[in-house]
């Protein structure tokens, strides 16, 4: 470059700056949009853990939160703008949603050494026609294939189910059931699959029986990993929290031990998407310990209308007063949506997936600390997020590690 005439090193330099500046453009939506969408984290799980004392609960808010954007593309009035509340972009200029949600998920899917899928599907009844307009946003901003199923016949199940199995890497099967419900027009998927190896495996020699002390006195043993070694760490705020990274350190587990006196319901209180990065993630530090963490493998499934109506999402599911004139002519409301999510967690790393559904019927039809240690042996709560934008994929709680889910 220094025997470049001056023209081009000005040329070659404004190239890069420009380019940089692009790729900063880019990302200052993605951010303020994973900002909003772990608000959206925070309060489901806190949703569902009200309605589930005391039960293992794993989810995919982004999963969910990615079929419920597609979903507000079709929405109008009251009915969008609940939607929009409940996902916390309300303050979006509608022009510039989309291309957030497409930022956010290309920042995601850059992660290397890491297994990371996502997919988008609409599926219309035969006959039922959806908008133009809801149908190219879909496909432009959310890569959402587009299919035409007869929802009265057993092979429409068999088509989505295979598409949700392929897309999870055989992990989420039976994702929908025949008979549908009737009147059934229109179902919005996504699915999200994660496979990762921890940046420093767990040695299998290291994984011995444990006690785990549940809510309710019952002492039970379950195998426990453990490794010693230096890890992003905090204490204090009534808990222990360690980051655990997967190869190439661009995602990681944190696992969140609340103190002896407190639960990941009490903790969960104070978690929200405004202080996630200010006042938690902004807080860890290297430090020498050890951690001792239970292998686990479950299988969860919930039915998602209560714990959004809960947030305010409540016109959409309303027969006669749920407004999608944006997706097609007829009246539409949302009879279900529906997660199903899967996860293993052991001494190589954790594979997770999960898909989303949303049904659409007619109405009308510092400085040196010491060693710690932290022995997960209690009721956990846990995240796997992106490092760049502080995403949250998938999040749960674990109350007993010796239930299959």
């Amino acid at each position: 470059m220094i025997g470049l005439p001056p023209v081009c090193r000005f040329l070659m330099v404004a190239t890069v700056f420009l380019a940089a500046s692009a790729a900063l453009a880019g990302m200052i939506p993605a951010a303020k949009l994973a900002e909003a969408d772990n608000g959206f984290a925070f309060d489901l799980l806190k949703q569902i853990a009200m309605g589930l004392p005391g039960r293992n609960i794993f989810i995919s808010p982004y999963s969910a939160s990615s079929a419920l954007q597609m979903l507000g593309n079709g929405a109008a009035g009251r009915t969008k703008a609940e939607i929009e509340r409940v996902l916390g972009t309300k303050d979006f200029p509608e022009n510039e949603l989309n291309g957030a949600c497409r930022a956010l998920n290309q920042s995601l899917l850059s992660q290397t050494n890491v297994i990371l899928d996502v997919a988008n599907s609409i599926w219309v009844d035969k006959g039922f026609e959806l908008k133009t307009n809801f149908v190219s946003t879909n496909r432009e901003f959310f890569r959402a294939e587009v299919g035409s199923v007869d929802f009265e016949t057993p092979e429409a199940a068999g088509t989505i189910n295979r598409w949700a199995e392929k897309s999870t890497r055989g992990k989420i099967s039976h994702m929908v059931t025949f008979p549908f419900p009737a009147y059934t027009e229109v179902i919005l998927a996504n699915a999200t699959y994660f496979k990762g190896k921890w940046a420093e495996a767990f040695d299998k020699n290291q994984t011995h029986p444990r006690y785990f002390y549940l809510p309710n006195g019952i002492i039970k043993q379950t195998p426990m990993m453990s490794q010693r070694g230096k890890f992003r760490y905090q204490d204090g705020n009534g808990f222990q929290a360690v980051e655990l990274p997967y190869a190439e350190g661009g995602l990681q587990m944190i696992v969140f031990l609340p103190a002896t006196n407190s639960s990941p319901a009490k903790m969960l209180a104070h978690f929200s998407g405004s202080n996630w990065d200010r006042k938690i993630r902004g807080r860890f530090f290297q430090r020498e310990g050890t951690v001792v963490f239970p292998k686990f493998k479950l299988n969860y499934e919930i039915d998602l209308n209560q714990p959004l109506q809960g947030l305010g999402m409540r016109q959409a599911f309303i027969r006669g007063a749920a407004n999608f004139s944006a997706m097609g002519r007829d009246p539409l409301f949302i009879s279900l949506v529906k997660q199903k999510s899967y996860l293993d967690v052991n001494e190589e790393g954790t594979e997770a997936a999960a898909v989303t559904t949303v049904t659409v019927r007619a109405s009308a039809m510092m400085r040196p600390r010491p060693p710690f240690e932290m022995i997960v042996d209690r009721p956990f709560l846990f995240v796997i997020s992106e490092k760049k934008t502080h995403a949250i994929l998938f999040m749960g709680i674990i109350t007993d590690p010796t239930l299959p889910g």
